[in-house]
C-alpha cells in the first residue's frame, strides 16, 4: 500500500486546493476496469540528408550547407475501457558540414494520460510535453531546427485537469472543469527580447441548469475563473459569469432575462469590470434550433478609471437543421468592445467545412495549446500531414485504437506571457474522394498586447494535399502563407512556405521520402528580407 503526497501552495491567505484534489481523488477511484487493455508500441529510426541555400539581406553571398539528421522515435499507446495513455519521444541529432556549431541535438516528447469513471462522467487527465518553438515571428515564422535553431526556445509544459459532466439526457445539466497548466520557456540563442520565463495557470469552468429550454421554467448559470502567475510580471486574475432564465409564453416562444459580470485585473493599469442585465425573446424551431435577441444595459470600467453606461442588443443562437449542419454562437459585448463567438460545421460525403470565430483575453502562451478536433480526417496518432489519413465514411464514425481525429493548431507564432486580447477567425474546407485528400484553412488573427502596447494582425492561408499514386506511393504538398502587419513598427512581412514530397513505401517496415521546399520572406523593411531553397531525402525504418 502506497502513500501519495501532493504539494499545496499557499499565496497569502489563499490555499490552492486544485492540484491535490486532481491528483489524489482520481487515483482513489480507479477500479479493476482500467486493467484489461490493448497496447501498441512503435519504434523507428529516421536518417535524412538536407541541402540548403540561404540568402539574407545582411549577407552579400548565399550560404549553403549539407546537414545529416539521425532521429530515433518511440511511440507507445495503451487503451482500456477506463484509461488511455500515449507517450511519444523523439531525439534528433544534426551534423553540419560547414556551419558552426557543427552538431546540434534536440529531445522532444509528448505524454497524455486520461482516466474516466462512472461511464465517462468524471475524467482526469495528465499531460506533459517538450518542444522547440519560435517566440517572436519577427525572427522568422518558419524558423526550424535545420536553419533557424538559434531562434527557437526550449519549451516545457505540463498540467492536469479534472472534468465532471452528467449524462446529456439528464433533466439538469451539470459540468465542472478544473485545470492547472505550467509553461516554462527558455531564452533563445538569438536575443528575441524575451527572457526565460515560467507561467502557472489555474482555470475553473462551470455550467449548471436545465437541459430542456421548452420547460415551464428554464435556467442556466455558467462561468469561468482564472489566475495566471507570471515570473516576469504581475499575476493576472479574472472572473466571468452569467445567468439566463426563461419562461415560455406561447408555443416555441419564451421570455428570457439575463445578467452577469466580468472582472480582469493584472495588478497594474489593466483593471477592468463589466456588469450587465437585460431581457428579450427566444424562438425555438426544429429539433434543437433556437435564437434569442435581448436588449441589455451595462456598466463598464476600463483601466481602473473610465466608467461608461451603455444600452446594446445581444443575441445567442443554435441553428441545426440537420445532423450534418450546425451553426452555434453569440453576438455580445465585453469591457473591450463587441465580441463574436461562432462555431459552424457542414458535412457532405466528400466535402466538409468548419468555421470558428472567437474573442478572448489571457496570457498569450495559453493560446498555444489550443487545438481543434475538426473531425474531418482520421489519421494515425502522431501524424503531422495527410499521409495515411482518410475521411470517415459517416459522421458517427469513432476512431479506433491507434487513430485520432486530425488536430489543427492555429498560427500561434508568438510565445509570450504577456496579457493579450486575441480575435481569431478561421475557416477550414476539406475534400476527400478516391485517392485525393485536400484541406485548406483561411485565418485572420488580431493580437493586442495590452501591457506593452504591441499590436499585430496575421492573415494566413494553409493548403495540404495528399494524392495516392499507387498502393505504395503518394505525392504530398504543403503551402503556407502569412501576411503579418506589425503596426507599432510600420513593418509588414509576407511569409511563404511551399513544399512538394514524393513518398514511396519500400517494404512493410521502411519508406523513402524526397522533398523540395522554398521559403521566402518579403518585408517592407528591406533588411528583413530572406529566402531559402532546401532539398532533402529521408529514409525511415520501423522496428
Amino acid at each position: 500500500m502506497g502513500t501519495i503526497m501532493a504539494r499545496v501552495r499557499t499565496f497569502g491567505s489563499k490555499r490552492y486546493w486544485l492540484c491535490p484534489a486532481m491528483t489524489v481523488l482520481p487515483l482513489a477511484l480507479v477500479g479493476p476496469q482500467a486493467i484489461a487493455a490493448e497496447s501498441l508500441f512503435d519504434a523507428s529510426l529516421k536518417s535524412a540528408v538536407y541541402g540548403y541555400q540561404l540568402e539574407t539581406a545582411e549577407q552579400s553571398n548565399k550560404t549553403d550547407d549539407l546537414v545529416w539528421e539521425l532521429a530515433p522515435t518511440i511511440n507507445w499507446q495503451r487503451q482500456s475501457a477506463a484509461m488511455k495513455t500515449r507517450i511519444n519521444w523523439r531525439h534528433e541529432t544534426l551534423f553540419y558540414n560547414d556551419a558552426q556549431p557543427d552538431k546540434r541535438s534536440f529531445n522532444e516528447f509528448d505524454f497524455n494520460n486520461q482516466i474516466s469513471f462512472f461511464r465517462e462522467r468524471l475524467i482526469w487527465s495528465l499531460d506533459a510535453s517538450q518542444a522547440y518553438q519560435i517566440r517572436d515571428s519577427r525572427l522568422g515564422i518558419f524558423s526550424d531546427k535545420i536553419t533557424g535553431a538559434e531562434n527557437l526556445s526550449k519549451t516545457n509544459r505540463y498540467g492536469s485537469g479534472l472534468l465532471f459532466r452528467n449524462l446529456r439526457s439528464a433533466k439538469y445539466r451539470t459540468e465542472l472543469d478544473l485545470s492547472y497548466r505550467n509553461y516554462d520557456s527558455a531564452a533563445a540563442e538569438v536575443d528575441d527580447g524575451l527572457l526565460s520565463y515560467r507561467t502557472e495557470a489555474y482555470d475553473g469552468r462551470w455550467l449548471f441548469g436545465t437541459n430542456d429550454r421548452g420547460l415551464n421554467f428554464f435556467w442556466q448559470y455558467n462561468g469561468n475563473i482564472q489566475r495566471a502567475e507570471r515570473s516576469t510580471d504581475n499575476n493576472v486574475s479574472g472572473l466571468l459569469h452569467g445567468l439566463v432564465v426563461g419562461v415560455p409564453f406561447a408555443p416555441k416562444f419564451s421570455v428570457i432575462g439575463r445578467a452577469g459580470s466580468e472582472r480582469l485585473d493584472n495588478g497594474r493599469e489593466y483593471d477592468n469590470s463589466f456588469d450587465y442585465f437585460g431581457a428579450g425573446v427566444e424562438f425555438r424551431f426544429g429539433a434543437r434550433s433556437r435564437i434569442n435577441v435581448t436588449m441589455n444595459r451595462s456598466d463598464s470600467e476600463a483601466f481602473g478609471q473610465r466608467k461608461e453606461t451603455d444600452t446594446y442588443a445581444a443575441s445567442q443562437f443554435l441553428i441545426a437543421p440537420t445532423r450534418r449542419t450546425s451553426l452555434e454562437g453569440s453576438f455580445d459585448r465585453r469591457y473591450f468592445g463587441r465580441t463574436w463567438d461562432l462555431q459552424g460545421k457542414y458535412d457532405l460525403r466528400f466535402l466538409s467545412m468548419r468555421l470558428r470565430i472567437s474573442d478572448n483575453v489571457r496570457t498569450q502562451n495559453q493560446f498555444d495549446r489550443e487545438l481543434e478536433d475538426l473531425g474531418i480526417f482520421v489519421c494515425p496518432v502522431g501524424s503531422t500531414d495527410l499521409s495515411g489519413c482518410f475521411k470517415p465514411p459517416t459522421d458517427k464514425y469513432m476512431p479506433v485504437f491507434g487513430e485520432t481525429l486530425l488536430q489543427v493548431r492555429g498560427p500561434n507564432s508568438e510565445l509570450r506571457e504577456e496579457l493579450v486580447e486575441q480575435r481569431n477567425l478561421s475557416l477550414t474546407v476539406a475534400y476527400s474522394k478516391n485517392r485525393l485528400n485536400a484541406s485548406i484553412t483561411l485565418s485572420d488573427t488580431e493580437l493586442r498586447y495590452v501591457e506593452s502596447g504591441d499590436f499585430s494582425t496575421n492573415q494566413g492561408a494553409a493548403l495540404q494535399l495528399s494524392w495516392k499514386l499507387t498502393e505504395h506511393s503518394q505525392l504530398l504538398a504543403n503551402v503556407n502563407y502569412y501576411d503579418i502587419d506589425y503596426r507599432n513598427e510600420n513593418r509588414k512581412d509576407e511569409n511563404l512556405s511551399a513544399s512538394v514530397s514524393y513518398q514511396q513505401q519500400l517494404t512493410k517496415r521502411s519508406d523513402l521520402r524526397f522533398t523540395i521546399r522554398r521559403l521566402d520572406r518579403n518585408s517592407s523593411i528591406a533588411e528583413f528580407d530572406n529566402s531559402e531553397n532546401r532539398v532533402w531525402m529521408e529514409y525511415t525504418y520501423k522496428f
